[in-house]
């Protein structure tokens, strides 16, 4: 008995037997790609989405830790400054975080003494006049004593910059990744990034604020 065969090239349309078309239905593989495509998008675009949001949060860190680095090196290359020279620093270092918005940053650069005994003191202490740029920081109180310092930089008789900078990182899109990926430390896709430096003066035993204040503070460096 011949068993029917289905015809690859019909010779009209809906002209296969029924069964002929189920079977090839049944063997048809083409649309598996496309079906296996569709369930990955999701998962693919979810992938994507969490690198770049990951990767801009990260490169936004490296750029806080720039411009520490970048406010205590160009402070302790000067022998002396003002306050319209720190506020050009900050200016010019505040373009280290473009595309960054700087109204999410704050920085203060200040001069500690160690007295002989390794005790501290505040010399000078400045924060940015544009008030854009200085965020949370004040400056802090001349011949005040602080615990900012560690131990190991308590140099007896000498003098040493320190520079704070913090950033409020707001992620601009997929703020649920931020939180997820950066789980405890983001909320609502913003996340708190800071960093801070110590250096001394390359120019001389410490960098003079100008103009000289008057009088002097324990521990005073010449």
């Amino acid at each position: 008995m011949m068993t029917k065969q289905c015809s690859s090239r019909p010779s009209r349309r809906f002209s296969r037997p029924k069964g002929c078309l189920l079977r090839r239905f049944g063997k048809s593989r083409s649309g598996v790609a496309a079906t296996e495509f569709a369930l990955m998008v999701p998962a693919m675009v979810m992938v994507w989405v969490g690198m770049v949001v990951a990767t801009d949060a990260l490169t936004a860190d490296k750029k806080v830790t720039l411009l520490t680095r970048t406010l205590a090196d160009m402070t302790t290359q000067m022998q002396a400054v003002s306050q319209s020279d720190m506020d050009s620093i900050f200016q010019a270092t505040e373009a280290v975080l473009w595309p960054q918005p700087a109204e999410r940053i704050g920085m203060r650069v200040t001069s500690f003494d160690i007295d002989g005994s390794g005790k501290v003191f505040v010399d000078w202490s400045v924060v940015p006049t544009n008030s854009a740029l200085r965020g949370d920081f004040t400056a802090l109180a001349r011949c005040s004593t602080s615990n900012l310092v560690p131990i190991g930089l308590r140099t007896a008789r000498t003098s040493i910059v320190h520079a704070e900078v913090n950033m409020r990182y707001q992620a601009s899109v997929a703020t649920q990744v931020v939180d997820e990926l950066f789980k405890g430390a983001a909320s609502g896709g913003e996340m708190p990034l800071s960093d801070r430096l110590f250096m001394r003066s390359r120019q001389a035993n410490k960098v003079q604020f100008n103009p000289a204040p008057t009088g002097t503070c324990p521990g005073f460096v010449n």
